[in-house]
């Protein structure tokens, strides 16, 4: 996997388009002939990207303390292959490499990522669609787990897995619509700490207003069961012959909003609430309220995207600190960006970016800042 990873770092990604369709012609007396037109358009549309940039992290551990601070250099490709959707029949592949060597970083050198998925889909009738997403994926990262600044500890999470969803989606009135999906998940770990199974059962209802106006408002619940992890008492030990499992409750609210009739501005907000919870102690039981805001500036050859967030998990049971009386342990997590890109021809793009993120708790040791800032190159080609 090390040579994969390496690979990896030389290429880069993007995103794709949708192949251009034809003229229809046209039969006698100068009407278009449906069953014509619908068959002189392309059937499949093939995109691929490959992006490469040079950066600076300066927290690549994520580490209140010693942090290790970087150049790197990283590289993406995407691919996507998609069935132009003409009848019943639709489907899609998307997969994705991803990859970032860090020059001077003592603990890891790099950062690694590969995704696949694909979506086979049928139509029933106008109004009723199904699907049927499987992904597989692998990750390879590293961040510090210190529980203080003079033992220092730091895990490289290597992580792999599948899921299969089932999807179905009903336009039953014109500005209306309800999704639903069905998830489970399997994910191993290189040291099969965290192995475990995922469910999850996700229900969007959806409104459009014109073309300016979309607003969702999702409900999810997931269930996670763990091979080997225990559960913990009140007081954060391990009770030896349990077996831990955890169920969340998210329920999330998004407007998307278009600004002006050429489509040039577009907002996005959303608005979270996760309950957290295992089947023991409650030990690692905690709430979590969240914020996110993203503004999108589109005219061509330009294109600027900026995003903030802001939550705070507050636990129920984990206390920070010794005493009678220890407080509950408090984190609040803020997330900044900003990406800019300019075309320079149909195939060549320019982009730069850069993020920001801060997490505040009364646990000092779980507190930290990170800034990252990326200059790159993309090329991209579609038929």
């Amino acid at each position: 996997m090390t040579t994969l990873n390496r690979l990896v770092v030389i290429f880069g990604c993007a995103l794709v388009g949708v192949g251009a369709l034809s003229a229809a012609p046209a039969s006698g007396g100068g009407v278009p002939d449906i069953a014509e037109f619908l068959a002189a358009l392309p059937k499949w549309s093939t995109s691929v990207a490959v992006k490469t940039g040079y950066g600076f992290k300066d927290n690549l551990l994520l580490s209140h303390v010693g942090e290790e601070r970087s150049a790197f250099a990283r590289g993406s490709m995407e691919f996507l292959l998609l069935r132009v959707p003409q009848g019943s029949f639709d489907y899609m592949v998307f997969a994705e490499i991803e990859g970032t060597h860090y020059f001077t970083a003592k603990t890891s050198d790099r950062d690694a990522k590969v995704w696949i998925r694909t979506e086979p889909a049928y139509r029933l009738g106008e109004n009723l669609k199904l699907s049927l997403p499987v992904t597989g994926y692998y990750y390879d990262q590293v961040f510090d787990v210190s529980d203080t600044d003079v033992d220092r500890r730091v895990a490289e999470l290597k992580v792999r897995g599948g899921m299969i969803g089932p999807v179905v989606r009903w336009d039953f009135l014109p500005a209306w619509s309800v999704e639903a999906q069905a998830v489970g998940q399997r994910k191993r770990y290189d040291d099969g700490a965290n192995d475990g199974h995922i469910g999850e059962g996700v229900a969007t209802l959806g409104w459009r207003r014109s073309d300016w106006l979309d607003v969702r408002v999702s409900g999810s619940r997931r269930w996670r069961d763990f091979d080997r992890r225990t559960q913990y008492s009140a007081a954060g030990r391990e009770l030896v012959g349990t077996k831990l499992k955890i169920a969340e409750r998210d329920l999330e609210v998004r407007f998307d909003l278009t600004w002006d009739a050429a489509a040039h501005w577009q907002t996005s907000t959303r608005l979270n609430r996760v309950h957290y919870g295992d089947n023991g102690s409650g030990y690692f039981n905690y709430r979590e309220q969240k914020i996110g805001q993203d503004l999108e500036w589109r005219n061509d050859p330009w294109l600027v995207r900026i995003g903030a967030s802001a939550s705070r998990v507050d636990f129920s049971v984990q206390t920070v600190g010794l005493g009678i009386e220890p407080p509950a342990r408090i984190t609040d997590d803020y997330v900044a960006s900003i990406h800019a890109e300019r075309k320079l021809s149909p195939r060549w793009t320019v982009y730069g970016s850069y993020s920001w993120e801060r997490s505040r708790s009364n646990d000092v040791f779980a507190s930290y800042v990170v800034n990252e800032g990326l200059l790159g190159l993309r090329w991209s080609w579609e038929k």
